[in-house]
């Protein structure tokens, strides 16, 4: 059995301030599934530091017509 490893889990208010955008942009983000993971705690949302590096990576271009895709 895989064991998950626990690292701090940040809410969605310092997950924005992280990514530099609003709490609503969060909330539209997990209702559509276009944002970085999360945890739920309960009731809370969460997120992992790890998960939104990982998302802010993702987003890496080198120009405005680069779709992300690595060339074959």
């Amino acid at each position: 059995m895989a064991t998950a490893t626990l690292e701090n889990l940040i809410d969605e208010h310092a997950a924005a301030a992280a990514l530099g955008v609003r709490v609503a942009t969060m909330r539209a983000w997990r209702l559509n599934g276009r944002g970085p993971a999360f945890v739920r705690v309960g009731r809370c949302v969460r997120y992992r530091p790890s998960v939104l590096s990982a998302f802010i990576a993702d987003g890496e271009r080198r120009s405005t017509s680069d779709d992300g895709q690595k060339a074959a």
